[in-house]
Order: structure tokens, then sequence, then C-alpha cells
């Protein structure tokens, strides 16, 4: 069995959730030819890094990140950090031939995400962007239900990810609310890329923002005005005419971590809802209508837990799936594309795209133009 050698760079709330699914992947996919070791933590504080490796099972812990890639038993690096660090530490850990398993977003703009994007390819390494929603049951499903055609020609689509953190005027930020941040980067690269997955990349994108207040307070007590959007919405132009709409928003009252999705089509339509993540709602149009309604209607498919083996067999497949599940998937995915030698299906050069799609909403917002996209593309960002 082949043996992967993880090292780990953050840990914050990403990488106790990483941590947290490569020690489940042993209990959720038994029967893997592959499985992961914990090789190397890195935190912020050396004290911090014991902890974890102590708690967690980390054979060697370090403050300094560049001893996790010169590592010679890491493998694969999961990088966990605020988003203006991503860059400088995939580059390196490219150069240190290790794959790499890194946070959405994959950096703080499209220029910096194709460096990147470029560099594992020119590499040989497999890199693989964090996009746990792509890893439920049911997008699984819903890819292969437009993959076979069942929607047919898209005519619209919708992503809305809404959250509610952010209304307090008097709450501290973190770094998610200043410069390298901002709903569009945070929760917007989710709904930007569900779409994308399903329905393609936008050729063009419209966007307004809000941020709600001119100042915050910061963790130290001062105050700041140097503060991302709070709330974006964008209309995107799809490949063949169809119209897609995105709203992420922090500022969004009564939301809890809200992600939904619909896809409508000349053959049928798909819907989900992040809060009732075990049921794929579809519509089959192509059924006749009949007296008293027929067939034809929502059929809530009971997606649950049914994952393909070797995963879906613990739990079992008819008990509820939670956030946690997708991100499991995720890093079996990456890790069995390692073990194998295959491609991500969820590669940096999509986290590059996604990139390149964001910065047009943000250019958008400001001009309050439409921005053309340059589709395929590893060397430029606009027209």
């Amino acid at each position: 069995m082949k043996t992967i050698g993880i090292g780990l760079i953050g840990y914050g709330f990403m990488g106790r959730m990483h941590t947290h699914a490569l020690k489940s992947l042993s209990l959720f996919y038994p029967e893997a030819d592959f499985r992961a070791r914990l090789v190397h933590i890195c935190a912020h504080r050396a004290e911090a890094a014991r902890d974890a490796a102590e708690r967690e099972g980390w054979l060697r812990c370090t403050d300094d990140w560049r001893a996790v890639l010169d590592d010679p038993e890491v493998d694969a690096v999961s990088i966990c950090t605020p988003n203006a660090l991503h860059e400088e530490m995939a580059l390196a850990a490219v150069r240190a031939g290790k794959h790499i398993y890194i946070d959405k977003p994959l950096s703080v703009d499209a220029e910096s995400a194709w460096r990147i994007a470029r560099a594992v390819k020119e590499a040989g390494v497999i890199g693989h962007m964090v996009m746990n929603n792509r890893f439920t049951p049911a997008m699984l499903r819903a890819k292969a239900l437009v993959e076979e055609g069942r929607i047919g020609h898209l005519l619209s689509a919708q992503a809305r990810y809404l959250h509610s953190g952010s209304i307090d005027p008097g709450k501290p930020i973190g770094w998610k609310q200043g410069a390298q941040g901002g709903a569009l980067l945070d929760m917007g690269s989710h709904a930007v890329d569900l779409i994308a997955m399903l329905a393609g990349w936008p050729e063009a994108v419209f966007c307004a923002s809000r941020t709600l207040y001119p100042s915050r307070p910061t963790p130290s007590s001062g105050m700041t005005d140097a503060l991302a959007e709070d709330m974006a919405v964008a209309l995107m132009r799809m490949p063949g005419g169809a119209i897609a709409t995105v709203e992420a928003s922090k500022i969004a009252t009564g939301s809890n971590d809200d992600l939904t999705i619909e896809l409508r089509g000349d053959r049928g339509a798909l819907s989900w809802d992040s809060m009732q993540p075990n049921y794929l709602n579809f519509y089959d149009a192509t059924l006749p209508e009949a007296p008293l309604g027929g067939l034809r209607g929502f059929t809530a498919i009971e997606t649950v837990g049914r994952y393909p083996a070797p995963g879906g067999g613990f739990p079992p497949s008819k008990n509820a799936v939670g956030w946690d599940r997708g991100h499991i998937h995720c890093y079996y995915t990456f890790l069995d594309c390692v073990a194998h030698g295959r491609p991500s299906p969820c590669g940096i050069e999509d986290g590059a795209r996604l990139l390149s799609v964001l910065d047009a909403a943000k250019r958008s917002a400001e001009t309050g133009r439409w921005e053309d996209l340059i589709r395929n593309s590893e060397s430029g960002i606009r027209n």
C-alpha cells in the first residue's frame, strides 16, 4: 500500500479541518490502496505547533513553514494560511517537488494565481484547490445529470452564499474583511465555482458591491477603513447565452452558512441547498403533462451519503451527510490522484480561472461596466 507523507502549513480553523479530513480517511475509505501519514505540521507559534502535534499525532512540528518543505518524508503539502501567503508558499512547495493541496481562493488575485498554476504545470506535480462543496454527493450527482444531458441547453443559473457575521458594527474584523479578503473571495468563490463546474466558465461579468460601514474596530482596539466588500451581486454571461447570477454576502440577516444553487435548462432543472444537504432536487421537463400532474414535478433525489466505492460504506450510506463530509471526500480525491498519478478534477488551473472571474467582478464593481474574460488563458486576465 502506498503511503503519502503530509505536511501542513497553518493550523487555524482550516488547518484543523484538513487534519480532521486526513485522520478520517482510513475510516471512510478502508479499501483505498493508499494511506496518509501525518508527518510535519507548522503553526504560527511553536507552542501551538507542539500542541497540535501531540494532540493529533503529527510526527514533527515547527513554526518555520520552510522546514515542512525541506522534510524528505513530506510528499504533499496542505496550505491553510491567509490568502496573501499562498503564492510564496505554493511556489516554494512546487520547487521542492511537493504536491499541493491549497485552500481557496488560490491567491489574492488572478496574476498571482496564474503564476502558481504555471509553476505546478512546469514542475509536473499535482495541485488541488480545496472546493469542498464540489465533493458533496448532491453536487457530484448534479454534475452527472448535467453530463448526461438531463438539463439540456442551459437557460439560467443562480448561486447564493450568505452569512450574517459582519452585521455588528462593533465586532473586530478578521483578515477576511481586509484587503486580502471580502465576500467575493471568501464566499463568492464557492458560488462561482459551482456554476463553473456545472455550466462552464463565464465569458463576461457585471457586478455591484457594498461595504456596509466606513470603518470597523480592529483586534488591537483601533479602527480601520481598509475594508473589503461585505456583499456583492454579479451577473455572468455564460457560454451559449445563458445568464447566471451570483450573490455573496456577510450581511444577510437570518442566515448561517447558506449556499444554494439552481440550474434551469430546456430539458430539466436542478436545485440544492447546503442547509438541506441530503437531497438534490431535479425536475424532468421531458415528462408529459397529464391530468392531476402525472409524474411531472421536482423530485428530491436522496443522495444522502451515497458516495461511490471505496466511500459510502462508513457511516452507512443512508445516514445524513454533514459539512465536513465534502472536505473529507475532497482530500480523498486529491490523494487518490497523487497515489495514481492522475490530474486533479479540481486543479490549480481551475483556481486561477476562478480568480480571473473574481478579479473581473471587482473591476466591474469599480467601473460600472461589463468586464470580458479571456477563457482558458494562462497569460492574461482581460482583453
